[in-house]
């Protein structure tokens, strides 16, 4: 199990990756991870990767928005896409990380369990998402990254932050 100190590494490693990744670098991902499955968020949409902190919890907010945090005198509400992805919720901890993203209207945190790293992904080796049932969804996922012999599931900030959670997300402000 990774200490406090190996997490602050991590998240350094990530922001210092960030900031040495070229804006204008077209398919840069910040790759990170949920349970066991490796995500992707376009690098453009990140404006900040920070370690997890206690957040004040809003009553009558549904259930995935799990509170705000004060982000240098800015409100920032924050999720946890496990619930929003449908997975068994956990309790967070200090190795976990939030990753402030531009929703398009406002910025939102992300909970997630580990940043990963700053990744090129070519547009040939991005794939569309599946077809699978009708029930599942995945209009959230933008595609399917290949690097190597692993597979990134590509995520579409706009996406999971629809407009009816947009305008959830700005009342919080």
């Amino acid at each position: 199990m990774k200490n406090q100190n190996d997490n602050k590494t991590d998240i350094k490693e990530a922001l210092i990756n960030l900031l040495n990744s070229s804006s204008s670098g077209g398919n840069q991902f910040v790759t990170f991870n949920i349970a066991n499955e490796e995500y992707g968020i376009n690098i453009k949409s990140v404006q900040e990767i920070t370690s997890f902190r206690e957040l004040t919890h809003l009553p009558n907010f549904p259930t995935y928005v799990k509170g705000i945090l004060n982000l240098r005198g800015n409100i920032i509400p924050v999720v946890d896409p496990r619930i929003k992805f449908k997975m068994n919720e956990i309790e967070h901890s200090k190795s976990s990380v939030i990753i402030i993203v531009n929703t398009g209207e406002k910025s939102a945190g992300l909970i997630v369990d580990n940043i990963k790293d700053v990744l090129t992904i070519d547009t040939k080796n991005i794939e569309e998402t599946p077809e699978m049932s009708t029930e599942l969804d995945t209009y959230f996922i933008e595609g399917i990254g290949k690097v190597g012999e692993k597979f990134i599931i590509i995520l579409n900030v706009g996406m999971i932050f629809g407009k009816e959670e947009q305008q959830l997300l700005a009342n919080v402000a």
